[in-house]
């Protein structure tokens, strides 16, 4: 069944349909009475004169000059009627409440005392921030989160154009801590009018007066696309996109790396270890993404309301991980050393294709050195692994810089995309001089230009992202545990080398 339009509803309640009316409220409730609290800032207050505000429009239907604007018909009435609430409170310091009504407010939540208070208590912490803001922002901002967050809502309840309200919320997030944000959407969110208000108006209307007679002009509203919000929400994902692509990426290479470790092991007692513990990895992988699972689950269902304890069990199980994985690389290489070891005093031969390979990789892999010794180097010049390197590590930094400037923090994204230009050219420039510099030094500075472009970046987030921009990528000071990989990777690297030459100087020709 197709929604009835504001006009054709208005029309029907004008002629006394109390059913039309009753749609009229649930539809606008949360608009009138947001209206409403950014003006007066009482929640309670706001829903007194939110009844009233819709007691008034039945009896003045007849009077709508244009149905189709019934929006900001109404809201011009809410408005109008908190300013005289407030104005009468003011100066009588009474409560402006209706308690002439024939009715009584149901208690809709049986709550402590004590959660009352600290309920109480933050709704007040809330209007003291909104106060501080100008009522061109205030209204739209309130409006906003009580409209399901639609900005066309918003701009029809206020007579403006869409994209003036987008600007007038953007520049409202700014003046206020991103916290602060989401606290204020959670509040006005939970104290949105329920089922129950619309049950109160319609209880309240006069039984024996009825708007009617009104002759509306038929006008159908267009449907809302939702086009920008689309848009909004795909370009705050390309910034993620990129960090998951990441990570499959990474897996993928772990798993390329670990089949072609098991292919060139000496002996085939190597082999099955790798087979073993590569389920092991696997298993603690799943376990991993289970609590993490459960952890992201537990915070939408709002099991977890604070952020903070959100963000800090989520980088506990990183470090968590991070600390096992340390742990299982060093088992598997003290066991995958024992092995070889054993092997080798047990006269086992090695498998022939490693025979042959490690052959060829000794005549490619061999230098002199200055000192005339003879050593050899793991490292060399391939154009897949250095610049794979080299701009994966700094990749990250162009789908952040086309998310900033969607979000309005140009200076970041233009900042990002320089970063990532940096460590192209450095790249460009050690490739064409390949023939001048040692390979494994060059992947080393590699990882220290990265380290020190990715702390630059974060040092830009931190300090150019506006409100929008830093609540759309989730930043918190967590990020900064990031840089902890690059000392890692290059102690890694070293580790590579130097168990590379000692085994190619230990093996037999």
């Amino acid at each position: 069944m197709a929604i009835p339009e504001n006009t054709d509803l208005v029309r029907d309640a004008a002629q006394g349909n109390h059913e039309a009316f009753e749609t009229l409220v649930n539809r606008h409730a949360g608009m009138v009475t947001g209206v409403a609290y950014s003006v007066c800032g009482d929640f309670s207050l706001s829903e007194d004169i939110g009844q009233e505000v819709f007691v008034e429009a039945w009896k003045k239907l007849s009077t709508i000059r244009d149905p189709e604007n019934f929006a900001g018909w109404i809201c011009t009435i809410a408005r109008r009627r908190a300013i005289d609430a407030v104005r009468a409170k003011n100066s009588t310091h009474a409560n402006c409440s209706i308690d002439n009504m024939p009715f009584e407010i149901p208690d809709r939540n049986q709550v402590t005392p004590e959660a009352n208070m600290s309920m109480n208590q933050e709704r007040e912490w809330i209007w003291s921030m909104l106060s501080e803001l100008p009522e061109m922002y205030r209204e739209p901002m309130v409006l906003f989160y009580r409209c399901e967050e639609s900005t066309r809502d918003v701009a029809i309840a206020l007579g403006e154009k869409e994209s003036t309200i987008r600007q007038r919320l953007k520049r409202g997030r700014e003046m206020l801590r991103t916290e602060m944000t989401q606290s204020i959407r959670k509040t006005l969110g939970e104290t949105a009018p329920k089922a129950a208000f619309a049950a109160l108006v319609m209880a309240s209307l006069p039984s024996t007066t009825y708007a009617a007679g009104a002759s509306a002009t038929t006008a159908v509203a267009g449907k809302a696309s939702g086009v920008g919000s689309t848009v909004v929400k795909s370009a705050a994902a390309t910034a993620f996109g990129g960090a998951a692509i990441g990570s499959l990426i990474g897996v993928a290479g772990g798993a390329l790396g670990t089949w072609m470790s098991w292919k060139n092991c000496e002996y085939e007692s190597q082999q099955r270890l790798i087979v073993r513990r590569t389920m092991h990895l696997l298993f603690g992988m799943l376990v991993f993404g289970i609590l993490v699972g459960v952890l992201i689950t537990a915070k939408v269902q709002g099991l977890l309301a604070s952020n903070s304890l959100f963000v800090g069990l989520l980088a506990g199980l990183h470090l968590l991980a991070v600390g096992c994985t340390c742990l299982w690389v060093w088992r598997f290489n003290l066991g995958y050393k024992r092995l070889a070891d054993e092997a080798r005093a047990a006269g086992e031969p090695v498998r022939e294709f490693v025979q042959r390979q490690r052959d060829d990789v000794r005549k490619q892999t061999q230098v002199v050195r200055a000192d005339g010794s003879i050593g050899y180097e793991a490292f060399q010049w391939r154009a897949a692994p250095w610049f794979g390197s080299c701009i994966g590590s700094t990749a990250w930094m162009v789908p952040l810089a086309v998310a900033s400037i969607w979000f309005g923090s140009t200076g970041l994204g233009m900042f990002a995309i320089g970063c990532f230009l940096v460590a192209l050219l450095l790249a460009s420039v050690a490739w064409v001089r390949r023939d001048h510099l040692f390979a494994y030094w060059s992947f080393q500075f590699a990882i220290a230009a990265a380290m020190v472009l990715t702390a630059v970046v974060l040092v830009a987030i931190s300090t150019l992202a506006n409100a929008e921009t830093l609540q759309y990528l989730q930043w918190t000071p967590w990020g900064w545990l990031v840089l902890l990989m690059y000392p890692a990777i290059s102690l890694y690297f070293w580790w590579i080398r130097r168990s590379f030459e000692r085994r190619m100087l230990q093996s037999p020709d």
